[in-house]
């Protein structure tokens, strides 16, 4: 798949919450193929297999890594997008993930509380925006953009002895492939996860996390009740 997205898609802002049968080759160059208008420049490859591979790059004045991973996911993109917008459900599947909570909806953007309690380091919490964008092409396949940043005046107070996450930013980019049976899935992430631990202990966590997530996704995907409700375009 290659080109940008038509100017003339139909965009549809949507609701959402903030992470393989497919074996393709070129895994290397899928950040850079996709149909999503994305920035390509400075990605460093750190690893690629069958189903997944792992870019990093240097953020200037920033010691974190901005991590970006490109895989396939045996589910159509649909699918893919009820499983992460169902945030009400990270407790049972997401790594480290403890606590859940909708603070508001609204048309374009939901606001959600996270709770995250990850062994060694210690409690975690984050409140956080997200928007979502539908974007139809031209052969009447439809992409979704999914991006969210911290929000945590709009959340919970912080608590005692839990570390407030106040670097988080990220999106997904979820591209249809092989006839909309499958998804070409890119997720983008900078995040300190509160900090408190050095540059080069954060990097390595956030690239484990990043496999952690595409591997909770891919299986949480086989629950019935993601199929049953496609999002409209």
């Amino acid at each position: 798949m290659s080109g940008r997205l038509s100017r003339k898609s139909k965009v549809r802002k949507g609701t959402t919450a903030v992470s393989i049968a497919c074996v393709f080759s070129g895994l290397a160059t899928l950040a850079g193929s996709s149909r999503g208008s994305l920035d390509n420049s400075d990605w460093v490859q750190l690893s690629k297999n069958d189903s997944l591979a792992i870019f990093a790059r240097a953020r200037p004045g920033c010691p974190i890594k901005e991590l970006r991973a490109v895989g396939a996911i045996d589910a159509p993109n649909w699918v893919v997008k009820n499983v992460i917008d169902g945030v009400e459900d990270y407790p049972s599947f997401m790594p480290y993930t403890t606590k859940t909570k909708i603070i508001e909806r609204k048309l374009n953007q939901v606001i959600s509380y996270l709770r995250l309690d990850p062994p060694l380091v210690g409690a975690r919490d984050v409140t956080v925006s997200v928007s979502c964008e539908a974007q139809k092409h031209e052969d009447g396949t439809t992409s979704y953009r999914v991006h969210w940043e911290p929000v945590n005046s709009l959340g919970p107070s912080p608590s005692p002895g839990v570390t407030r996450i106040t670097l988080d930013q990220g999106s997904w980019i979820l591209e249809p492939t092989d006839g909309g049976k499958k998804t070409i899935a890119t997720y983008t992430i900078l995040t300190d996860g509160g900090g408190g631990l050095p540059a080069f202990v954060i990097n390595f966590a956030n690239r484990q996390g990043v496999e952690n997530l595409f591997s909770a996704i891919r299986k949480q995907i086989g629950v019935t009740k993601y199929s049953l409700n496609r999002p409209a375009d």
